[in-house]
């Protein structure tokens, strides 16, 4: 008789000295089959992961399919709520791990690594998916700004219901933050390439090199498209603005990770100081350490059980990987200055923190300034984070347009905003700003779209489900509509998220 292993089956890691001497080997060792019906043999089918899942992807349902070897089924189960099959078997944060009832025993199911295995083995999407493009009675146009995961995610889900979908794309290449934002050696570019392709295949126009407010104007949007989406994310840098930050050598982490994604040749010296503990500060340390720096340090305000994302299993996966790599990191600092020589930075000046308990939940880091220190740099780099730049909307209209404290577009349950017809989604709109949760505000905004234009009369129907395939379907979830009937009417924007 055979028992399931409990025990998850270990994640192997490339070498780390051989890996910091490539910007395109990757981290993690793929699964073998073997490894893949094993690992997901020991999924109990609970569906706890499923609310972890920002998109509520079937997770379990494609665990069962893994464990008897079915790569199709795998494949389509996940399609239906994710496109980018690929992408987030290489960088998504996996919440849905932290979910797992085998978490805090056995160790959680390795459903990143599992997809992953699922897309790489699928060279041909469209050949397998079969995926049926509906007829609704209707094929009015609707615009998408930005060519990002978030954009792209709703251009697939549109155009596969006959949906005419013209896609803005500021930059000359599809992608987003995948392409010009995170690493190859985290984000291989032929698995966007892929996967961008297969998306557009299916109808969706694009317009690369087309900025929205300058090359055409938001309101002809407007006008010509019978509902706009709006899927920028955030690409304006939030500086420390302190002494020296003008210096040659001083990037915030956004234009620095472009300029190498773009191919440009930095020499960023020996030594490094990156400013910030969030995700993109590891990949700004990482790349680093691949252009030759012999010391790189991550500076970050608060402790390490403070820092972003902790303690989640995707937080202590990036903190292993870039120990691994010798990144050193030192906590509860606070730069104060950067001092330069010639026009060229030479010197981070900096104080200790004090994690103070303020009573208002997260502790707050208070810096102890009689005492100064100070680092030895050739290149600072400020991962500080950034912000939403809605610039391109006319006054008038961004008037009625609610958004939060920090400046997010506030949007409903199906991400359409306080303006009829204008949705949003990303980190435009959503706090956890990671590609995952920009597909599941897709998956909500292309139902909600589509509801929209129903009302509109510019279809006749809504379906139930956003993909159909010939043998399908193959989930047992659907977006936020889990067993209920699909309203008559569409729901009042002012029935608003945060």
């Amino acid at each position: 008789m055979k028992y399931v292993d409990y025990k998850r089956v270990p994640i192997k890691h490339f070498d780390a000295d051989k890996r910091v001497r490539s910007l395109n080997l990757q981290t993690l060792v793929p699964y073998t089959l073997e490894e893949v019906v094993a690992e997901s043999s020991r999924c109990l089918g609970c569906g706890l992961c499923i609310q972890g899942c920002p998109a509520r992807i079937d997770i379990p349902g494609y665990q069962i399919a893994m464990a008897n070897g079915n790569i199709e089924d795998g494949l389509k189960i996940n399609f239906e709520k994710l496109p980018f099959v690929e992408v987030c078997g290489d960088v998504c944060p996996h919440p849905c791990e932290d979910w797992c009832i085998l978490d805090d025993n056995k160790g959680s199911i390795a459903t990143r690594h599992i997809k992953k295995y699922i897309s790489e083995n699928t060279p041909d999407y469209k050949e397998v998916l079969k995926v049926k493009v509906q007829d609704l009675g209707g094929h009015p146009s609707v615009a998408v700004i930005g060519a990002g995961p978030t954009g792209l995610t709703a251009a697939f889900y549109l155009s596969i219901n006959g949906i005419r979908v013209n896609v803005y794309e500021a930059s000359g290449r599809p992608g987003g933050v995948m392409v010009h934002g995170i690493p190859p050696f985290r984000l291989p570019r032929e698995a966007i390439t892929k996967e961008a392709e297969h998306i557009l295949s299916y109808g969706s126009r694009i317009f690369y090199n087309t900025r929205i407010g300058k090359d055409v104007q938001f309101e002809e949007l407007l006008k010509e498209n019978s509902a706009v989406y709006i899927a920028t994310g955030n690409w304006k840098p939030t500086r420390i603005k302190i002494t020296g930050e003008e210096l040659q050598g001083v990037y915030h982490a956004l234009e620095f990770l472009n300029k190498i994604n773009s191919g440009e040749k930095i020499d960023v010296g020996e030594n490094v100081a990156i400013i910030g503990g969030g995700f993109t500060a590891y990949d700004a340390a990482r790349i680093s350490l691949r252009l030759g720096a012999k010391k790189v340090t991550m500076m970050y305000r608060r402790s390490a059980i403070d820092r972003p994302g902790y303690p989640s299993s995707n937080a202590f996966e990036e903190l292993d990987e870039a120990e691994e790599e010798k990144v050193i990191f030192d906590w509860e600092t606070s730069p104060f200055e950067y001092v330069g020589e010639n026009g060229k930075v030479k010197i981070l000046k900096y104080w200790r923190n004090q994690m103070v308990d303020s009573g208002r939940g997260r502790r707050q880091p208070v810096p102890v300034k009689d005492k100064e220190y100070s680092l030895e740099v050739d290149t600072i780099i400020e991962a500080t984070g950034q912000r939403e730049d809605l610039s391109f909307i006319p006054g008038e209209i961004m008037e009625k347009l609610a958004t939060t404290t920090t400046g997010d577009l506030v949007v409903n349950q199906y991400n359409m905003t306080s303006y009829p017809g204008i949705f949003a989604g990303g980190d435009i709109t959503n706090k956890r700003k990671d590609i995952i949760s920009g597909v599941g505000d897709s998956g909500r905004a292309s139902m909600g779209i589509l509801l929209y234009l129903k009302e509109l009369g510019k279809i006749q129907r809504v379906p139930k489900r956003l993909t159909n395939y010939e043998g399908g379907p193959y989930s047992t979830t659907y977006y936020d509509m889990e067993g209920k009937e699909i309203p008559d009417s569409f729901p009042s924007p002012t029935e608003i998220k945060e």
